[in-house]
């Protein structure tokens, strides 16, 4: 097994606790890493990270990447609690329309993730959540499942807003407000952050060809460049799989299509596109992470066609202009405020100094 201390803090925690966790089919749900696996009864695992998901999917169907559990027989579950609140009412829902009356489950979390507070969250369906340890700066508890619910549907967390067409620079007014769904995890739910609409402001009516929306949460950006121009082809990229369900449920409501990829990285065989439009993020669950926008921003060139445009907004602290000007080698600032910043680059040529011979 990796080295204890190289895992997540909750589960550094979980496994000083694997004496605990007392079933014969467990399903893991979200967990943010995976080599403890084997010090556990797994059987099945719903991922709702891309990223996090890739370890376990070589261990075949019984680990699914969506929205929504697998559907096959589980004793237990063991929940690593997301920072949303609305979004683990959806997971134990789910939960508890999958498994048998009487059936525990394990709550673990950093103490930042609300996992302290979990207790006013699970009533109805579920006993008072118990302590079994904490440590690490993270908590476990456990529940049991009293009383299965019927299968909830997606649809009833969903919440659907109006962006109106004064929110983004369009050189002609659309016919309606675009339609916007969001989905508990998504990013601004229920609704659009002042960043997006800043970048929205700023964005010119791009030519037809195509776009890749990285981090594209519930599509909002391109699904108004596209509704602007539908010469573009969109492309849209997230490690969520809400989010993912989110944009494509914003695609639906406005008559709109594009290819939906899950995943939380530019990956090497990915096409070049004619625009990449982006308000990256710098947080994993409730932790500080830059990786991902440091790699999107470094791997950003290499998936433009010469003379495409990469667009972004982001908080003015983080330090990617500097990254846009090492991989593009400028970094125009279209516009600010006190707390965001529009940036712009431009893939060119860089033409080849020629040697020649000193006479």
């Amino acid at each position: 097994m990796k080295p204890i201390k190289s895992l997540s803090p909750p589960s550094q925690l979980l496994i000083r606790q694997a004496d605990q966790i007392r079933c014969e089919a467990l399903l893991v749900v979200n967990p943010p890493d995976h080599e403890w696996r084997t010090e556990f009864p797994v059987a099945g695992g719903w991922h709702l990270h891309a990223g996090w998901f890739h370890a376990w999917q070589e261990l075949g169907e019984a680990h699914q990447f969506g929205t929504a559990p697998p559907q096959q027989q589980f004793d237990a579950a063991l929940v690593w609690l997301p920072k949303e609140k609305k979004l683990t009412d959806y997971m134990l829902q789910q939960l508890a329309a999958l498994l048998p009356k009487d059936a525990p489950i394990w709550l673990v979390g950093d103490n930042r993730s609300g996992i302290k507070s979990i207790a006013k969250q699970i009533e109805g369906a579920f006993s008072p959540a118990q302590k079994v340890a904490n440590g690490n700066h993270s908590t476990l508890l456990v529940t049991t499942l009293v009383a299965p619910l019927e299968q909830c549907e997606l649809d009833a967390f969903q919440h659907i807003f109006s962006v109106p067409p004064n929110a983004g620079n369009a050189a002609e007014e659309m016919a309606a407000p675009l339609q916007v769904a969001s989905l508990p995890g998504v990013f601004a739910h229920p609704g659009i952050d002042a960043g997006s609409t800043m970048l929205l402001q700023h964005l010119p009516r791009f030519k037809p060809g195509s776009v890749l929306d990285f981090a594209c949460g519930n599509g909002v950006l391109g699904a108004s460049l596209q509704r602007q121009q539908p010469g573009l082809q969109l492309t849209y990229l997230d490690v969520s799989a809400m989010a993912l369900a989110a944009c494509a449920k914003t695609l639906e409501l406005n008559g709109l299509n594009g290819e939906l990829i899950a995943a939380d990285h530019l990956s090497a065989d990915l096409p070049k596109y004619n625009y990449i439009v982006s308000h990256p993020p710098f947080h994993t669950g409730q932790a500080t992470d830059y990786s991902i926008g440091q790699q999107f921003l470094r791997n950003a060139r290499e998936h433009l066609a010469v003379n495409g445009e990469l667009w972004l907004v982001a908080n003015r602290f983080l330090p990617w202009p500097e990254l846009i000007e090492a991989s593009f080698g400028h970094c125009e600032r279209i516009a600010q405020d006190t707390k965001f910043a529009v940036y712009r680059a431009v893939h060119k040529v860089q033409r080849a100094v020629k040697k020649g011979r000193r006479r």
